[in-house]
């Protein structure tokens, strides 16, 4: 416990000595621990800050002028927060670096979006999210029927965004059988949206009714798994909302903690940004929600060539930066859209494209 008491003593003193060169550079007035609580939000007492001061001042951070005037920095104080500036602009570039190479090191795209959510998180020290591409906007690219045993096939089918889904279904079709099911699904499903499949199975399945019961039957239920697909979405970071400086609103905590269990009431909640273009705020009492009026949350769309096909996002306390918050879910959306698009050169020209 002392280990923990002693570093959040260090962070607290080194925000209170970064507030100070920042005020004092941008006024050139001698700072009081009155105007950090009063215009900085500093969540301590005057009596901690004026004692935090006098240690930064003991340490050789500080000094004042006159003796009852408030703190200014020395050089020492100035190394220090020039020393953190290139420390935290060092990490980010670190980090877009580690951003940008994250499609050369996953092919699947699901873990791709999910270490998308962390970094969204990590950069942001919020809580960050991206949803999986829509399914009425990712075609099917190829499907496989495997037995795993005498009662039991796994339909796999890969999309052409490159999600790959999976389901156990019961069969005792031969293999003979489910040669010429799977001939027939890939022949009738190629470039169609998934949210379609069920429909187009359902209508097609008759050139097997009349003949061969069994393997309709089969046809029915992988129809049923079709029309189950549900859109995902990767959620990370969920407990830095309850380390945000003076953010006690636990509606608002267990709301987005909620959410990863209840993740098709975030998708209803997020996808009524889908349509708008930009990057989309949604700040404290604007979202549909009571639980998030302390909340802001910052979304935006990726595209698969011109066509929107999922959204992320950051959700974070009212008063958050926007400009970088902003900035960041910009450059991730820009950096997902280069992703889809160098898988659609390895695809080929038709990787995509929506099919009516």
């Amino acid at each position: 416990m002392r280990y923990i008491a002693l570093k959040v003593l260090k962070e607290r003193k080194a925000k209170i000595l970064n507030t100070i060169v920042c005020h004092y550079i941008k006024t050139g007035k001698p700072v009081g621990s009155n105007v950090l609580i009063e215009k900085y939000d500093i969540s301590s007492s005057s009596a901690a800050v004026r004692n935090l001061m006098a240690e930064l001042e003991e340490d050789g951070y500080l000094t004042h002028p006159y003796t009852s005037a408030g703190r200014i920095p020395t050089d020492k104080g100035y190394r220090a927060y020039v020393d953190n500036l290139v420390k935290l602009q060092s990490f980010t570039i670190k980090k877009e670096e580690k951003l940008k190479k994250y499609n050369q090191k996953h092919k699947e795209i699901e873990l791709f979006l999910l270490e998308t959510s962390r970094i969204l998180s990590d950069l942001s020290k919020y809580t960050g999210f991206v949803m999986t591409p829509r399914s009425q906007y990712d075609n099917i690219k190829n499907i496989e029927l495997m037995p795993i045993s005498n009662e039991e096939i796994l339909i796999v089918f890969i999309t052409q965004s490159g999600m790959i889904k999976h389901k156990k279904i019961e069969s005792s079709l031969s293999k003979e059988q489910l040669k010429r099911l799977k001939c027939f699904l890939n022949k009738k499903l190629r470039g169609v949206s998934v949210a379609k499949a069920n429909t187009i199975i359902n209508v097609e399945i008759k050139d097997f009714r009349q003949n061969e019961d069994e393997i309709s039957k089969v046809a029915e239920k992988i129809s049923y798994v079709f029309y189950n697909i549900q859109d995902d979405i990767y959620i990370d970071g969920t407990s830095n909302v309850i380390t945000i400086s003076n953010f006690d609103n636990f509606e608002s905590i267990r709301s987005i903690i909620k959410f990863n269990e209840d993740k098709e009431k975030f998708i209803e909640i997020i996808n009524k940004n889908f349509n708008n273009s930009g990057i989309n705020v949604k700040i404290g009492s604007e979202n549909t929600l009571d639980e998030l009026k302390d909340l802001s949350i910052i979304t935006t769309v990726y595209k698969n060539d011109d066509r929107a096909v999922g959204i992320l996002g950051i959700i974070g306390p009212k008063r958050m930066e926007y400009e970088k918050v902003m900035s960041l879910v910009n450059r991730t959306s820009e950096m997902l859209n280069k992703f889809f698009k160098n898988k659609k050169n390895n695809f080929g020209g038709q990787f995509g494209k929506h099919k009516e």
